[in-house]
């Protein structure tokens, strides 16, 4: 057989028990035909053969993020950047900037501030807002999309400046002393009062911007991920780029289920996941997001947060409403995705597994646990025995023993010791599933894999929760791959899997962890297609 791609001259990294390490590899179509020594791979080559000298690089199974948000992702890049912005000063500046540069855009949107802006006693105020973009309706998001900031234009826009019932049941839209919005506003339901108002992008727009988004995740080496927040109409974008070659990422997109969804949603999902022809894009699992995050109060926590305030958080779903959601869902052989961060929510989704295991009987489910950013100690067992996927975003944690950090102050000491915990989960039998929560955070695997290599304990004596390399590399290929029921035909580089590799310029196994962000991608492949070279 003749192959259509041969990769030689390299370190091959297979995750393949049967054969870990290689010096070549051949593709004929889309999937691997042959992996073995270098001195071999010429009789793979032919007339129609593409051969590519790595130069001693190391090739790696292609890159899988576990948890991402590929279309809001995309559109982000048509807005005002404000990620690593260190002061008010510096977001101000930025702001300036774009809505200068966007004179006729008649609203300013941006995403990225952090928490950590208002650490020294400011308070997110729409008057600041206002001084900078005085005449046109500005909304920031955060970096996580938890909260947003609205100045005062945007918030009459919408009818809640005042104090309008806005009917929200989980997160808030903030109220000062004077009655007034004071322009914070706290999950999707407060914020989508004023989202909504946003005049929207046409679908060309998102198409582009959808292309310019792959061609950046191709650079990074990324070959798959788990899209975690479709509906329909997403989905059908992603087909039409498919349908016209232009798909160059597998894309598993899960439907999200909001509090009153009806169970026909499911049951119709369950069919279209079916009808899809894969191997490209598929879509057999829902998305419920049952809590918020630890830095707006909105993760739900088994005992208060350690602010004084007694507050434990909240849940999006009343248990009874995510226990018949999560058990239909499952009856339909679709996998459960849950947003869990607080321990209680981990708790909460734990036990509503448990009662679908028992109501349809037990079955290889992998449902999952999206972002177990807090556990019980006494929960770390639960994953093991069911199969539960603990889908993980190390550069969540990169803030290390930051006092001024609010997921840290508010958390509080009795609970460093179990957050983001990697290793405590792993070594009970979990499986990890890694990733970046892009936007959230830098969507590069490597930067990633660094995070899991160097992150420091959040106190003196708490437990490492360090991985090594091998292991944080699995969770971005053969793990992720099982987190997606896939591992027959990805995230290895063994004959008959598909084609997906990422080549990179040196071998990060002979680096020392600090200097993993040295490395760089050189080659990224999909399906036995070369969708990135440097």
């Amino acid at each position: 057989m003749q192959a259509t791609l041969v990769i030689r001259n390299a370190k091959v990294c297979t995750f393949d028990p049967a054969r870990p390490w290689a010096g070549a590899l051949a593709v004929a179509g889309e999937r691997i035909v042959w992996t073995g020594d270098d001195a071999e791979a010429t009789a793979w080559a032919g007339p129609g053969t593409r051969t590519i000298d790595a130069g001693r690089g190391l090739l790696l199974p292609g890159f899988c993020d576990s948890h991402f948000h590929l279309l809001l992702g995309a559109r982000t890049l048509a807005q005002a950047r404000l990620e690593g912005a260190t002061s008010l000063d510096e977001l101000a500046s930025r702001l300036r900037d774009y809505a200068a540069a966007h004179p006729d855009r008649p609203w300013i949107v941006g995403r990225g501030w952090t928490y950590r802006l208002f650490a020294s006693g400011a308070t997110i105020n729409r008057r600041l807002l206002d001084a900078v973009v005085p005449d046109r309706p500005v909304l920031l998001s955060a970096f996580d999309g938890h909260t947003a900031w609205a100045n005062t234009a945007a918030l009459r826009l919408a009818g809640i400046l005042e104090g309008a019932d806005t009917g929200t049941s989980f997160g808030a839209v903030v109220m000062g002393d004077d009655g007034c919005a004071t322009g914070e506003l706290r999950e999707a339901p407060a914020i989508n009062l004023v989202r909504r108002h946003v005049p929207p992008l046409s679908e060309d727009e998102q198409l582009d911007l959808l292309r310019q988004a792959l061609a950046d995740l191709a650079a990074v080496g990324l070959t798959s991920v788990h899209n975690m927040d479709g509906d329909v109409w997403q989905l059908g974008m992603y087909q039409r780029l498919l349908e016209r070659g232009e798909l160059s990422l597998r894309v598993l997109t899960p439907l999200l289920l909001k509090p009153g969804a009806p169970l026909e949603a499911i049951d119709a999902w369950a069919e279209r996941a079916r009808g899809l022809p894969g191997p490209i894009l598929t879509a057999g699992a829902v998305k419920l997001l049952l809590d918020g995050v630890v830095e707006t109060k909105t993760a739900l926590l088994l005992t208060p947060y350690a602010d004084g305030s007694g507050d434990t958080g909240m849940a999006n779903f009343s248990q009874e409403e995510f226990e018949r959601l999560v058990t239909h869902a499952d009856a339909r052989r679709l996998q459960v995705c849950v947003h869990a961060i607080g321990d209680g929510a981990t708790r909460r989704t734990l036990d509503a597994f448990a009662a679908a295991r028992r109501a349809n009987g037990p079955r290889d489910a992998r449902h999952r646990i999206e972002h177990v950013e807090l556990i019980d100690p006494a929960d770390a067992p639960r994953f093991a025995e069911p199969g539960v996927i603990a889908s993980m975003q190390p550069l969540h944690a990169s803030f290390g023993n930051d006092p001024q950090n609010t997921w840290r102050r508010l958390s509080g000491p009795e609970r460093w010791p179990w957050g983001f915990a990697w290793r405590t989960l792993r070594d009970a039998g979990a499986r990890l599933a890694l990733g970046s929560d892009w936007p959230v955070a830098d969507p590069d695997p490597l930067k990633g894999i660094h995070a899991c290599l160097t992150r420091r304990p959040l106190a003196a004596g708490a437990p490492d929760q360090r991985l090594s390399l091998h292991e944080a590399l699995e969770g971005y290929t053969t793990g992720a791959a099982y987190a997606a029921h896939r591992e027959h035909e990805l995230g290895r580089l063994a004959p008959g899997y598909l084609a997906d590799c990422v080549l990179l310029d040196r071998d990060v196994f002979a680096l020392a962890p600090e200097a993993l962000g040295e490395a760089r991608v050189d080659l990224t492949v999909m399906g036995g297609a070369v969708v990135y070279e440097r």
